[in-house]
């Protein structure tokens, strides 16, 4: 029951933000959508920082894991509507404990002002756990123009010590029943943003 009131509100997303009468959303986006893809100037999600990584490429046992995402919407129209997610898998059959999603702050429930909520899947810490966040607005801002901040923080582990020398990584992802990887410009239209992954990393003692 849950997963579907959230799949309704989602849906709300679009509904609602291709609605919407806002001065700073007129026009059309026709710059084309990566779809999870390459990283572009204008509509971009990257991973910016890793707490729990001693170097590139690795991350550390016995400690929480948290990958902080970086949303940057240079796109010259607000976002009245975002919807993202993301999966944690391993390529080698690690473990990792849970996972969860949560905002740093920078994006908040006053800027989506219709919904502002996260969703998660399988979390067990092993096969594919998944997570999202999603986000309406009527009133509120959204996400403007110009808007460059690390919006959302992924959070693992701890992670045993017996999965040291196995991988484990980061991608976005589609999530059930309905989560596409999308923003919505109101009537300027909707693209998805570019993403900088998969980012995998090698557990190390």
């Amino acid at each position: 029951m849950r997963n579907l009131i959230l799949c309704l509100m989602f849906g709300l997303i679009f509904i609602v933000a291709g609605c919407a009468d806002d001065d700073e959303t007129n026009g059309d986006i026709n710059n084309g959508g990566n779809g999870g893809g390459p990283v572009d100037s204008l509509r971009s999600i990257t991973l910016d920082h890793v707490d729990g990584s001693p170097a590139a490429g690795k991350i550390s046992v016995g400690t929480s894991v948290v990958f902080y995402l970086r949303l940057k919407n240079a796109s010259g129209f607000v976002a009245k509507g975002i919807t993202n997610g993301w999966r944690i898998y391993s390529t080698d059959n690690a473990t990792w404990t849970t996972t969860s999603i949560d905002t740093t702050g920078a994006l908040t429930k006053d800027d989506y002002d219709l919904i502002f909520t996260s969703n998660s899947f399988s979390i067990s810490g092993s096969g594919s756990d998944t997570v999202a966040y999603g986000g309406a607005s009527m009133s509120g801002p959204g996400m403007v123009d110009g808007f460059d901040d690390v919006a959302y923080a992924i959070t693992i582990g701890p992670i045993d010590a017996s999965q040291a020398g196995k991988h484990i990584c980061l991608d976005s992802s589609f999530y059930p029943p309905s989560g596409t990887w999308m923003w919505s410009f109101g009537s300027a239209g909707a693209e998805p943003p570019g993403w900088d992954g998969p980012h995998c990393f090698e557990v190390v003692p």
